[in-house]
């Protein structure tokens, strides 16, 4: 645990505030304070979500609470009346967590000059953990799922969310693990309480995530029906038009919280401001930390109506504006950079995406990536301009030395994210006969696999960041041997993986620029920094 000891609450001028049960009748004390408050009835919101819940959340993390928490108490603030039915399905912990406080939360938002804004968030009515051991949970997240007044349910379970399992999908419809697995037994007990319509908005980092939840549902769905653990219509309820997928980009970088975040927020009087290390991993605390920029773009697909999402600040549009928002943002303008960073600032020994950006060789990477290789093949949304987009990006947001994000925590899971970030900028440079000229983006897959031989630039080893598939990598990559620089072309076989980088590299005329740059970084002590300089310089 770090930060104030929560025995003991912190004061100022004689004023100790504490998220509780008590908080809401303490509201003008918190405002007092500094902290911006709920406009809103909040225990009514909660009595008339209890009869009439809309808004089923799955992963109750950080970014949830600085997006679509954020979004729920400006719809409340501006007159809706019903909140968040959150559910998180991994560490009870996190449920533990939000119920400590009940259910209330700082977002405090970080300035540029280094401001703190702290907000109450109150949206959330009620929270469940959905482990197979939560019976309470399953029970209340089922009655939930067959009230006919349920209009959506967002998903933030990360990329790997969406993979299942085979002894999770052969277990059956249940108490079962997994989120695709969870959200099918909780849809199938809809189904077999009148099938009433719904839409499933996954919001997770990845371009066309509507049709990614729907493939992985109907997988999971036509298993247990070939199975005999479900009746065949539940394909068809899953597959009709009662039952929508819609396409959406997200976007506000959301670091785990910040012990220096915490501090300032004890200072305002906030007793339990500390963080708390659990042992699974990651940081849980009574606040979230975020920046000031924020989107949300949904597809308008909602078969049983929707809340008031345009007071909220969401933008609204066809599956086409979506789409090209999110290839945008995911593809272009700022998941490949902050990947292209990640990966390269480990091995730099960087902690700090703010210090990177101070760096002007992984600022010209950054801008390569980006400007050169990404915004040629790029297609504009309707209302947004992706040059000025990236140009925030880069001269902005992730520059912001407010927002403590680290390269480690967006180097986690590089696997299920590379051929999402760079793999549709390869394929249109394919398609357009340029993707022999690719060298940034061919780059930064190569500091990928440089990263993954667990070797920093100083030649020293180091704990890479988690990531599902590390043990398949370290197999597939054993021929690559840092200080042979020969050994390069032993990741040829990997590059032809199209299930890891979107696209066959090889076939893509991408691999040979890949090989080139890794028989560089592999060379020895400083070849990361060498070869990004020469990049940079070319």
């Amino acid at each position: 645990m770090n930060g104030t000891d929560p025995t003991q609450p912190t004061e100022r001028d004689g004023v100790s505030l504490t998220l509780d049960a008590t908080a809401l009748d303490r509201l003008a004390e918190f405002e007092a304070r500094g902290f911006a408050v709920p406009r809103y009835d909040v225990r009514a919101m909660r009595a008339a979500t209890a009869e009439r819940p809309s808004w089923v959340h799955l992963g109750a993390g950080n970014f949830f609470r600085s997006l679509h928490a954020v979004v729920a108490q400006r719809m409340l603030d501006a007159g809706h009346d019903t909140g968040i039915v959150l559910a998180n399905l991994r560490d009870p912990a996190v449920i533990d967590n939000s119920r400590a406080t009940d259910d209330l939360f700082v977002n405090a938002v970080l300035g540029e000059d280094g401001s703190v804004e702290p907000q109450i968030i109150a949206s959330v009515a009620e929270s469940w953990h959905l482990g197979p051991e939560a019976e309470d949970g399953w029970a209340r997240l089922t009655a939930v799922f067959e009230n006919p007044s349920l209009q959506l349910v967002t998903l933030t379970v990360t990329e790997k969310g969406y993979l299942s399992p085979e002894a999770d999908v052969a277990a059956g419809p249940g108490r079962v693990r997994g989120a695709i697995p969870a959200l099918a037994s909780l849809l199938l007990a809809r189904f077999r309480a009148g099938a009433a319509p719904l839409a499933l908005v996954s919001t997770d980092n990845f371009s066309e995530n509507g049709e990614r939840l729907a493939a992985a549902l109907r997988e999971v769905a036509q298993a247990w029906i070939d199975a005999g653990q479900a009746p065949a219509e539940f394909a068809d309820y899953l597959t009709g038009d009662r039952v929508a997928y819609p396409s959406t980009m997200v976007d506000r970088i959301t670091p785990a919280p910040s012990a220096a975040v915490g501090e300032t927020l004890a200072g305002l009087g906030l007793a339990n401001a500390q963080i708390h290390e659990r042992g699974s991993g990651g940081a849980l605390a009574a606040f979230s930390n975020t920046e000031a920029v924020s989107y949300l773009v949904l597809e308008d697909d909602f078969p049983n109506g929707r809340p008031p999402f345009e007071t909220g600040g969401v933008v609204l549009g066809d599956r086409e504006t979506v789409g090209r928002a999110d290839r945008m943002k995911v593809a272009t303008c700022l998941n490949p950079l902050h990947t292209a960073l990640a990966v390269t600032g480990c091995l730099l020994g960087y902690t700090r995406i703010a210090q990177m950006m101070e760096d002007s060789d992984l600022r010209r990477l950054v801008v390569g990536v980006g400007a050169i290789e990404g915004l040629p093949v790029v297609d504009a949304p309707a209302g947004m301009d992706p040059a000025a987009f990236l140009r925030e990006v880069i001269t902005r947001r992730l520059p912001n030395p407010g927002l403590p994000d680290s390269p480690q925590r967006i180097a986690a899971d590089t696997s299920q994210k590379v051929g999402i970030r760079f793999g549709e900028t390869i394929r249109r440079h394919a398609a357009e006969g340029t993707a022999e000229s690719l060298t940034w983006i061919p780059f930064a897959i190569a500091a990928w696999i440089r990263y993954l031989l667990a070797i920093d630039d100083q030649g020293q080893p180091f704990e890479r960041s988690p990531d599902p598939l590390l043990e398949q990598l370290d197999e597939r990559l054993a021929g690559v041997r840092f200080g042979e620089p020969r050994t390069a072309t032993a990741a040829r076989a990997l590059l032809s993986d199209a299930s890891i980088f979107g696209v066959d590299l090889v076939e893509a005329g991408v691999a040979r620029t890949v090989i080139a740059h890794l028989s560089t970084l592999v060379h020895g002590p400083g070849a990361v920094r060498a070869g990004l300089y020469a990049l940079a310089h070319s």
